[in-house]
């Protein structure tokens, strides 16, 4: 079983969505150094408990990291994601330079970024 890294107070979860599945999976996010926030932890979830649990009401502005445990995606285990332009959704990444964000159905090339906007977006 990996190692756990434990959470501080303010430690929030987002809504994120399988690329190849099209399912919704949590992220749990935390402060990490340097005022950049960490992907900690994700797990898979329904839409019905998101909604319920308010984690589509999340919404931050930073850079963000992954954690050295972060496990990736729980349906197709990538580590590796981007965040849809139009409804800014995290999505997992699979190398690809266009895609299609699967909750909103945007089409575009990526573009590094140094800062995104996260939010738990309702599905």
């Amino acid at each position: 079983m990996p190692e756990i890294t434990p959470l501080s107070e303010t430690a929030f979860v987002t809504l994120a969505m399988c690329e190849k599945t099209k399912k919704p999976y949590g992220i749990t996010v935390d402060k990490g150094e340097f005022g950049l926030y960490k992907m900690v932890w994700s797990f898979k979830i329904d839409y019905e408990k998101a909604q319920r649990e308010g984690y589509d009401r999340i919404k931050v502005s930073g850079g963000i990291v992954e954690d050295a445990n972060f496990p990736g995606c729980p349906y197709c285990e990538s580590k590796q994601w981007y965040s849809c332009s139009n409804c800014h959704t995290i999505i997992c990444y699979h190398g690809q330079s266009h895609v299609t964000c699967p909750k909103c159905g945007c089409k575009g090339e990526l573009t590094q970024v140094e800062k995104i906007n996260i939010e738990g977006s309702a599905y």
